[in-house]
């Protein structure tokens, strides 16, 4: 008879202290404050989620960067499934042919380097393009070099390597008519991907 009374009694005291014990990590629930984590403090680039791990205020890191590349025509920035994506054009960032950043290109990078620095759980897939003019492969490799060396430039910048990678897709993947020189200009194009790390 004792036994049949005891066990339920220790069940509901141990679902009580269950209930009572704030999980483990979440220091708001054990304050029981309604305030947001680092309320009062200087605005954060990422939040952390219940299961611990870092999301990125993409609306923010979107207008630091159009901020950071304002006045520098035909760029893009839109939502892309993971993140952000950032297309630079760089019908004059390289010489024909060639896989070294121009000026006009180095200075579109400068500008971005300050805001991807301030978000630094963000990784960064450098995608190079080309237009049609030359073979396919010899387009393809083109586009691989040239998205390795902006990888290079910014890490030369301080972005840390292991945020970086790169991807070439030669005129594979045109955004415009090829056939005239418009179109092939807007093809040249460097895409920058942002998407949080795990």
């Amino acid at each position: 008879m004792i036994r049949s009374t005891l066990l339920p009694a220790c069940l509901a005291m141990l679902l009580c202290a269950c209930a009572a014990t704030p999980p483990a990590g979440n220091p708001q629930a054990a304050r029981g404050s309604g305030a947001a984590p680092g309320a009062g403090n200087a605005p954060r680039t990422a939040t952390t989620t219940a299961n611990g791990a870092s999301t990125v205020n993409w609306n923010t890191l979107r207008t630091d960067l159009a901020t950071a590349l304002k006045g520098v025509p035909d760029v893009e920035i839109s939502p892309a499934p993971e993140g952000l994506q950032l297309r630079l054009p760089v019908s004059n960032g390289f010489d024909s042919g060639k896989a070294v950043p121009r000026p006009p290109l180095t200075r579109m990078l400068d500008a971005v380097v300050a805001p991807l620095a301030a978000y630094p759980r963000v990784a960064i897939h450098v995608v190079g393009h080309t237009d049609s003019i030359g073979s396919e492969m010899y387009n393809l490799k083109l586009s691989i070099s040239r998205a390795e060396a902006v990888t290079e430039y910014l890490r030369s910048q301080g972005l840390g390597l292991e945020r970086l990678s790169s991807d070439g897709k030669g005129e594979a993947e045109p955004i415009a008519d090829n056939a005239r020189e418009p179109g092939r200009a807007r093809n040249r194009r460097v895409e920058i991907y942002l998407r949080a790390m795990p």
